[in-house]
C-alpha cells in the first residue's frame, strides 16, 4: 500500500524554485483501488465526522502526485496518475453523509479542467489574493467564483505583514532556496510591483486607508488599516466562505510553514504573539468587524452545500 522506495512534494515552480521533498512516501494506486479505496474513506470519514467543512490540502493529489525517488531531490520527480473518478465519487459519498462542505486546495500547478470537475462536484476552490490575478493587476472581488474560499494568504506563504516586508524572501534566502542571486533580485522586484498593484485595487475600490499614497510601494511595516482593508476587500467577493488566518489577526510577520523544509527550520512551532482570548480585540480585528458584519448581512440566507457527484466530464484521465 505505502511504496517505501518515493516520495511526494512539487516540482520546482515559480513559488519554489528548487521544488519541494514533503518527505512522505506515497501510497500506490493500483493498491488503494484493490482494496476498495478503504484507507481514503477512513481518513475523510474519520475527518468529517467531526467539522462541518473539511479541507483538503493538495487536492490535486486526486488526480495525480508528484512522485521522486527516496534519494533524490524534486527535479528528477514525475507526477503519477490516480483515479480521479473513483476519489472523487468517494468524496462527494462522504460530504453527503455527513453533510460537510469540501474545500479543495488548488494551488500551485493545477491540470487543465481539473478546477471546472471540482466546481461541478461542488467541491469550492482555494482563492488566495496573492495569486488572483489577470496579467498586470488583481483581480477585482467581481471576479472570484462563488463555489470558493477567499483568502489573503495561507500557512504556506507569507502573512499579510511578512508580505509587505518581505520577511518570506528574507527567509528563503537564509535557507538557501534561490537558485541565484538573479532569482532573489527578480522575486524582490516582483514584490514591489505587487504592493503597488495591491495599492491601486483598493485605490480603484474605494478601500484604500486615508494618508496612503498608492505610488509608495516600498517594504515595510503593515498598518492595521491596510491589512483591514485587504480582507474588506475580499470580503467584497462573491466567494462562499471567507477566511481570516489568525497569524494575520496577530499581526504576525513570520509564517508558520515553508514547505519543502524540514530540518532547515522549526515549522509549526511558532508561539502566537497574541494570547487567543485578546485576538477579537487586535488593531485589525477592531478595524475589520464592521466589513464583515456587511459581508454577514449580504450572505444571510445563503448556505454551502455539501459535495456531490457531478456529471461525466472529460478529464483526460
Amino acid at each position: 500500500m505505502i511504496v517505501q522506495s518515493a516520495k511526494i512534494g512539487c516540482p520546482p515552480d515559480p513559488f519554489n524554485m528548487l521544488g519541494q521533498d514533503w518527505g512522505v512516501p506515497p501510497l500506490h494506486p493500483h493498491t488503494l483501488r484493490e482494496q476498495a479505496y478503504e484507507p481514503f474513506v477512513q481518513i475523510i470519514r474519520a475527518n468529517m465526522r467531526h467539522a462541518g467543512a473539511l479541507r483538503i490540502d493538495h487536492v490535486m493529489g486526486l488526480f495525480h502526485l508528484f512522485w521522486m525517488p527516496s534519494a533524490l531531490p524534486p527535479k528528477d520527480g514525475a507526477y503519477i496518475k490516480y483515479p480521479f473518478e473513483d476519489l472523487l465519487a468517494v468524496l462527494a459519498l462522504e460530504s453527503q453523509r455527513e453533510r460537510c462542505v469540501v474545500i479543495g486546495e488548488d494551488l500551485g500547478t493545477v491540470p487543465a479542467g481539473f478546477r471546472e470537475r471540482m466546481a461541478d462536484a461542488n467541491v469550492l476552490s482555494y482563492r488566495v489574493l496573492y495569486f488572483e490575478k489577470d496579467g498586470d493587476r488583481f483581480k477585482g472581488p467581481s471576479e472570484y467564483p462563488h463555489l470558493a474560499l477567499a483568502c489573503a494568504t495561507t500557512h504556506d506563504l507569507a502573512t499579510l505583514t511578512g508580505f509587505w516586508q518581505e520577511a518570506d524572501i528574507d527567509l528563503k534566502q537564509r535557507l538557501n532556496l534561490y537558485p541565484s542571486g538573479e532569482a532573489l533580485a527578480n522575486e524582490r522586484a516582483a514584490r514591489t510591483h505587487d504592493r503597488w498593484l495591491l495599492l491601486r485595487a483598493l485605490a480603484h475600490e474605494g478601500l484604500l486607508p486615508a494618508g496612503l499614497n498608492p505610488e509608495r510601494a516600498e517594504a515595510g511595516p503593515l498598518p492595521p488599516a491596510l491589512s483591514a482593508a485587504l480582507h474588506a476587500y475580499l470580503a467584497r467577493s462573491e466567494a462562499a466562505l471567507l477566511l481570516v488566518q489568525v497569524d494575520d489577526l496577530a499581526d504576525e510577520s513570520e509564517q508558520i510553514n515553508v514547505p519543502g523544509t524540514v530540518d532547515e527550520r522549526p515549522n509549526w512551532r511558532r508561539r502566537l504573539r497574541v494570547a487567543t482570548a485578546d485576538l477579537a480585540a487586535t488593531p485589525v480585528a477592531t478595524l475589520l468587524k464592521p466589513r464583515l458584519a456587511d459581508r454577514s448581512a449580504r450572505a444571510a440566507g445563503e448556505s454551502v452545500l455539501a459535495a456531490r457527484w457531478p456529471a461525466a466530464r472529460n478529464t483526460g484521465e
